[in-house]
């Protein structure tokens, strides 16, 4: 608009010029020799930049032109302004197209606007975000430009800036992108940015996940923990349990890296920062015969896998850690994504970390009273404790596109908790020093062979290391030291081929090759005056010292694996899959199958039928060490099946059955499930204190997984359940069969979301079963023995708490390139405690010198609240 007034301006002010007229002759000649020359033949002067008019040129013949006749054809055939400043003064310039832009962004599908799209300039770092009614707008804009829209899971749109002036405001639609919605039957399956595939597996996407009760930032495996049949019984990130399945019969990959550690601060915090990760792909059941060597779960997370159009940066702090991140591209065909994280509870404490660090370190503390009141130590005895603990994590990642069919990425991952811990009263000194390291590094390159065939070649190195040493002094005197120490070093490669027949029909075949070593290593050394004879000495001179026990273990293992899958599609969204898995394992004289069967059919348009089958087998696993130090923390110990030393491959057969109906932003989701998982041993299923000799089991497991989800308007609820029957049968501990250490009958979560404006708000309570657990009936302080009773006969109390999350999304100027976010979470809002677990510990009283047998109750986490504030670039 301002353009065209300027031209109309420009031909009305030639009236003003003298009207004489001149003779003009002008083929092909430079714009700038007919502007001398005019001036030459008139009165006016013209005034221009040299680089307006080069390249211009004029051809006009004429006799006894007026002046102002010229200078509209002038004016016409280079393009330019050519406006009187004065009688005889004329200035010659570029015309104004710079204009203002604005429109309404919308899905092409559903029709609901996109909120928060990032619209800028092409080949500049000019831009806005959508509101949250998808409106956008700017101002000037040059009208020959360029307008990139983005919004993550759709199509980029390219326009010109020309059909967006502002005197329109049109309405914009973006098409879901393909690869972002392959496979998807149900988008906000539960939340934003939590999905349901059509091979029954949830995929959650970090960069769009919606707000979720109790949390500020989307913990990756916290985030899971919505899914009926995932929980954690001791309200941790690591502990991850799916369908009656412990957590280390999971198999968890980052960007192609297998992790035998997930978590920090003893298993509260995810290792893996939210802010990298690209998406998180779940399965129950049914998962591909490429996955291999777990029985129960499947946790596939990944970061980016394409180069930036432009570089993303953001930072960010809670009550317990920093954090650093960036997306960039380097070049056009070469991107990084790497991210760092560091606690900063070694140089100051939050109320968020001392609520947090009361449950961790509270075996260290609590104990029960003669009545079996929980109490603390310190209000019996003057106890002096120092801690000093810290966690990081780094990430990184390059990506290389060298053409349109060739994708190359390299990862990197290194995670790191670090405690040291004291305590001290009159008599006793204890120190515990504990080190905690997962790091790998993995290399993938995707291709295209053809139109119909495609490949991968992945390789990828993995290493865990664990180290504890405990020690209890009496002044000089080490009186007891306790030693542990575990590590998992494996390589493998995965190469497989994908062809696709038809639109219908796809096959994939790959081989895979692991080589783990394990080693762990149980130290005990324990001053003990009444073992020898008093008068003995040994060869040091000392009197009653003996060595309770050294056991150490160093395996290796080899797997050599091939697999197929063939997938069929009769109609849209279907998923018919049946695969095979063979492994030949260097510790088991056989080639053990592993058929798979995954079936996902539409019914209707609304009601889809579901089921699965699968035999799977385990070779490594953790036992649980129960010897009796003070901190009592990562006591998870991994090892190798060795069939000479009785620890047997792990076997598990599960089947599913269910329906899922959808409608208008209605989801019914009904699944049941039986499993049974086969050698089992008792080291490794943890019955604290029950047991002391080996024994080899097997686990008996129905369940059923339910979710009801409704969206109305801009609020989200969902309802979660899941019916647990979880039994165990050690012939050599209990002649009947028992409840699972993990047999939670009932779990039920109830949770709500709202979005108003930038304001995002959550709510969340959630109800289970107490845990079973095993009674003391009598105990002998003379002979220091224990009677037991009934193996997990009896339960701990019912388990709930409620849960609240706010955010608040901000923008710091006009262009909204920078962004911020303002969070508050409230974990266990009435703040009520109750036991997870219990173990028991026999100890000497002080002032009696009665051996006693004290209850320690494991409680759950206390209230918990927690801020963080995020900026994004």
């Amino acid at each position: 608009m301002k353009a065209y007034c300027l031209w109309i301006f420009a031909l009305f002010s030639y009236v003003g010029i003298a009207q004489s007229n001149i003779d003009v002759d002008y083929k092909n000649t430079p714009l700038k020799e007919v502007l001398k020359d005019v001036e030459a033949k008139s009165d006016v002067l013209f005034s221009y930049n040299e680089a307006a008019i080069a390249g211009k040129s004029i051809t006009i013949t004429k006799s006894q032109m007026s002046l102002t006749e010229l200078i509209k054809i002038l004016q016409r055939q280079s393009g330019l302004l050519f406006e009187q400043l004065s009688e005889q003064q004329i200035i010659v310039k570029d015309p104004s197209t710079k204009i203002t832009i604005c429109g309404y962004l919308f899905d092409q599908v559903s029709n609901d606007a996109l909120p928060y799209a990032d619209v800028y300039v092409d080949g500049s770092s000019k831009g806005v975000t959508s509101d949250e009614n998808g409106y956008f707008t700017m101002e000037n804009v040059q009208s020959t430009s360029d307008i990139i829209i983005q919004y993550l899971g759709y199509r980029s749109l390219n326009i010109k800036a020309s059909n967006l002036k502002n005197d329109t405001c049109q309405n914009l639609f973006l098409d879901p992108s393909p690869e972002a919605l392959e496979g998807v039957i149900i988008q906000a399956y539960i939340t934003k940015g939590l999905d349901k595939n059509n091979d029954g597996s949830t995929v959650v996407s970090n960069q769009d996940l919606g707000i979720l009760p109790g949390q500020t930032e989307p913990d990756v495996f916290q985030s899971l923990q919505l899914i009926p049949g995932i929980n954690s019984l001791n309200e941790s990130a690591s502990d991850i349990q799916i369908r009656g399945g412990s957590s280390d019969q999971n198999l968890i990959f980052f960007d192609d890296i297998k992790l035998y550690n997930t978590a920090h601060f003893f298993g509260i915090i995810s290792s893996i920062n939210p802010y990298v990760v690209e998406e998180t792909k779940v399965y129950k059941s049914g998962a591909s015969p490429e996955y291999g060597d777990r029985v129960s779960g499947v946790i596939d997370i990944s970061t980016a896998d394409k180069v930036q159009d432009s570089t993303q940066f953001g930072l960010g702090v809670n009550g317990t850690h920093g954090d650093v991140f960036v997306k960039s591209p380097i070049s056009k065909s070469v991107g990084i994504v790497a991210s760092a994280r560091r606690s900063y509870t070694d140089l100051f404490e939050t109320p968020t970390y001392e609520a947090l660090a009361n449950k961790v370190f509270q075996n260290t503390k609590l104990v029960t009273n003669t009545l079996g009141q929980v109490v603390e130590d310190d209000e019996e005895a003057d106890t002096d404790n120092d801690n000093t603990f810290y966690f990081y994590d780094a990430s990184v990642k390059l990506i290389f596109e060298p053409s349109d069919h060739d994708l190359i990425t390299v990862s990197g991952l290194i995670t790191r908790n670090d405690l040291d811990f004291s305590s001290q009263d009159d008599e006793d000194i204890i120190q515990d020093r504990l080190d905690v390291k997962n790091q790998g590094a993995s290399i993938s390159w995707q291709g295209k062979t053809s139109s119909k065939i495609d490949h991968s070649v992945k390789l990828y190195y993995s290493n865990f290391d664990s180290f504890y040493n405990n020690s209890l002094r009496e002044g000089l005197e080490i009186q007891e030291e306790n030693l542990r120490k575990n590590t998992v070093e494996e390589y493998g490669i995965d190469l497989n081929f994908n062809y696709e027949f038809s639109p219908k029909h796809n096959a994939k075949i790959g081989y895979q090759y692991t080589n783990t070593d394990v080693f762990f290593q149980l130290f005990r050394d324990e001053l003990d005056e009444n073992v020898n004879d008093p008068d003995e000495e040994d060869e040091d001179g000392e009197i009653g010292d003996t060595r309770d026990f050294n056991r150490f273990r160093d395996n290796t293992n080899k797997t050599h694996s091939i697999y197929g899958e063939y997938i069929y599609t009769p109609k849209q969204n279907s998923f018919i899959s049946l695969g095979l898995r063979l492994s030949d394992y260097s510790i088991v004289d056989e080639l053990l199958f592993e058929p798979r069967l995954n079936i996902e059919y539409p019914l209707s348009s609304t009601l889809r039928l579901k089921a699965t089958a699968e035999k799977r087998y385990q070779t490594i696993s953790e036992l649980v060490e129960f010897e009796d130090t003070q901190l009592r923390l990562e006591n998870q110990i991994w090892t190798l099946s060795n069939e000479d030393d009785d620890i047997p491959v792990l076997e598990s057969t599960q089947f599913s059955a269910g329906l899922i109906f959808s409608y208008k932003g209605f989801v019914l989701d009904i699944d049941a499930y039986v499993k049974k998982i086969q050698g089992l041993t008792s080291f490794t299923n943890g019955f604290t204190n029950a047991v002391s000799d080996f024994s080899i089991g097997e686990s008996d497991i129905y369940g059923v997984d339910l979710l009801l989800k409704k969206k109305i308007n801009d609020f989200n609820f969902w309802l979660g359940y899941t019916f647990n029957d979880v039994n165990y049968s050690f012939k050599e501990i209990q002649a009947s069969a028992f409840p699972g250490n993990n047999d939670i009958t009932h779990n039920f979560r109830l949770s709500a979301s709202y979005q108003l404006s930038h304001w995002e708000f959550s709510l969340g309570w959630n109800y289970r079963t107490g845990s079973p657990f095993t009674p003391v009936d009598d105990f002998d302080p003379q002979t220091e023995t224990i009677d037991f009773g009934n193996i997990n006969s009896e339960r701990l109390p019912d388990y709930h708490r409620l849960d609240a999350s706010l955010l608040y999304n901000f923008n710091f100027s006009k262009s909204k390139r920078t962004k911020g976010v303002l969070g508050l979470s409230l974990q266990n809002i009435y703040s009520r405690q109750v036991p997870l677990s219990v173990f028991y510990r026999v100890d000497t009283d002080p002032v009696t010198d009665v051996d006693e047998l004290n209850r320690i109750e494991q409680l759950s986490l206390g209230f918990t609240p927690n801020i963080t504030f995020r900026l994004y670039f």
